[in-house]
């Protein structure tokens, strides 16, 4: 009965002409109420900050002196090429002529056929002898023109053709003697020797071969005198002949990687090329070797590393290179917490970098710096040293 009652209400309304409509939106009214009256409040929650695992070192105020590692060759102060000075037939060899043979200063090497030049140097001093008995029989007949011209029983004419004879006489035997000379030196020169003590390459002539002038036996290296030719950036040229440093007689350690055994020699740098290489964009050095001799294992030709000390740095920091950002930035760890420090960069050294704030005391020893890159957080970022 009370549903009835209730119902009764809005059934009248709904009869009503333009009830029905007004009764549907009462009855959203309602509704919509309901629902707000009704509804969840959503409470916002703070997100939590983030916290990045950095890796880091610790500052410390030092005098480094770095190493440059360069790559460079092995070369010979002297070689010599091994020519023949005069053709013919090798008849004879040495038993080190070949490539790797150790030979002796003055050690014969090489013999060509002597004969054709043994009988070219009898022909030349016969001819010798002829010119200076023909010379005699000049002299003489100069001297007895001489005294007939005194006693004015010939003339002057024939006095001065006997006297023109007698020079000519001379002169032919100056230049045979001339001749025997140089036939002596082609004998001489049958026999190729070392012009000092060294090992033997590319040697190209066999026994029996058939050689000319000129042409080139073999190549001599002495191995007693070996550089290692490497080149510096003109940075580092410009640091190393500073007002403080000097480049000739700084150390140099040399490396050969060669098998399972790195072979290690130590020199002194003995010189600097004339000219910058325009190549290159630098400055050719030569290093003289310590201790080697023809029994030494490393070779011309030999692709090695180069160690130089280069400058001293006073007081700066070393550190990874990767505590740079935007080349002249470092990040400090600061109550968990990054913050950024200038820096001047003086140099670099096999992934290492040199540094100090360009603040006076921004950076104190014991203070942390960041190695880490990070892309995304930045000064004012929580971090945690690992």
């Amino acid at each position: 009965m009370l549903f009835q009652r209730l119902l009764a209400p809005i059934r009248a309304l709904a009869a009503k002409k333009g009830g029905l409509p007004l009764m549907i939106l009462l009855a959203v009214i309602v509704i919509g109420f309901y629902l707000l009256s009704t509804r969840k409040v959503l409470v916002p929650i703070a997100p939590e900050e983030r916290v990045w695992a950095v890796d880091a070192v610790t500052a410390s105020y030092a005098d480094v002196q770095p190493e440059l590692t360069l790559y460079g060759q092995v070369i010979s102060a002297r070689s010599s090429e091994l020519r023949g000075r005069v053709s013919g037939r090798i008849v004879e060899v040495a038993a080190n002529f070949r490539d790797g043979g150790i030979v002796e200063k003055d050690e014969l090497l090489l013999g060509i056929d002597r004969f054709d030049y043994e009988t070219e140097l009898a022909q030349q001093r016969s001819i010798l002898k002829e010119a200076e008995i023909a010379m005699k029989k000049s002299r003489r007949k100069y001297a007895r023109a001489a005294e007939l011209h005194d006693e004015k029983n010939v003339s002057d004419e024939f006095l001065d053709d006997a006297e023109l004879n007698l020079r000519q006489e001379e002169a032919r035997v100056e230049q045979q003697a001339i001749a025997v000379l140089r036939a002596e030196r082609d004998l001489q020169e049958t026999a190729i020797v070392a012009p000092f003590s060294g090992v033997i390459s590319e040697q190209s002539v066999e026994l029996g071969q058939q050689v000319g002038s000129n042409d080139k036996l073999a190549d001599l290296i002495d191995l007693s005198r070996l550089e290692v030719r490497f080149s510096l950036s003109n940075t580092q040229f410009g640091r190393l002949i500073g007002p403080e440093e000097s480049l000739a007689g700084r150390a140099v350690k040399v490396t050969w990687e060669v098998g399972n055994e790195p072979l290690s020699f130590h020199g002194l740098i003995s010189r600097a090329g004339a000219q910058i290489s325009s190549s290159m964009g630098g400055v050719t050095v030569y290093a003289t070797l310590d201790a080697t001799d023809r029994f030494t294992r490393i070779r011309p030709g030999a692709l090695v590393l180069v160690r130089v000390a280069d400058k001293v740095y006073k007081n700066v920091i070393q550190a990874p290179d990767s505590v740079l950002y935007s080349d002249n930035t470092v990040y400090l760890i600061r109550d968990e917490r990054l913050i950024s420090e200038v820096v001047d960069v003086f140099g670099f050294s096999e992934g290492a970098v040199y540094f100090r704030p360009q603040n006076a005391g921004a950076i104190i020893n014991g203070d942390l710096i960041v190695t880490t890159q990070l892309r995304e957080a930045g000064v004012g970022a929580r971090v945690e040293a690992r």
